[in-house]
């Protein structure tokens, strides 16, 4: 008897649902509600606790069955979607997200030769917290950080 991708038993949904996991704890099951899901054909019908290792710092976590009703019933994400990464990994990634974006706001701002030299060390800082956090910078940030710390030599007493 076909089971509806999981409807009334856990271990019956599609594996892809949970790709990469080191172990589902089918124990834990929740109960969704697809109605506030984002799916195009096979809703998530539980949620279930989920083991992966993080590619960043290498350690397991769960991917909780609290954390994915939020995920999935209260942001809008695609139940096929995942945590790639533990929580804490997340966070780093989100504050180097915001600090690139600082960064593509105000880079062409500082870099012109009247402008104030606060703001210039401030985005120097950016740029060298970006790549001590591991963002892979590109050629053209690697060149605002020379103008910058040339100018800032420069200006220097």
């Amino acid at each position: 008897m076909f089971d509806g991708f999981g409807e009334r038993d856990p271990q019956k949904m599609p594996r892809h649902l949970f790709f990469g996991a080191l172990h589902i704890d089918y124990a834990s099951a929740i109960r969704a509600d697809i109605s506030k899901q984002n799916y195009s054909v096979c809703p998530r019908h539980w949620y279930v606790d989920a083991t992966f290792c993080c590619p960043r710092c290498g350690d397991n976590f769960i991917f909780t069955r609290d954390e994915q009703r939020f995920w999935y019933e209260e942001l809008g994400f695609w139940i096929d979607s995942s945590a790639k990464h533990c929580v804490a990994c997340r966070s780093e990634l989100r504050k180097l997200k915001l600090l690139r974006q600082q960064y593509d706001r105000e880079i062409e701002q500082a870099v012109a030769r009247d402008a104030d030299l606060d703001k210039k060390r401030r985005l120097l800082d950016v740029i060298e917290t970006l790549g001590d956090g591991g963002v892979d910078l590109p050629e053209r940030v690697q060149k605002k950080r020379w103008v910058l710390q040339k100018q800032l030599e420069k200006s220097a007493p």
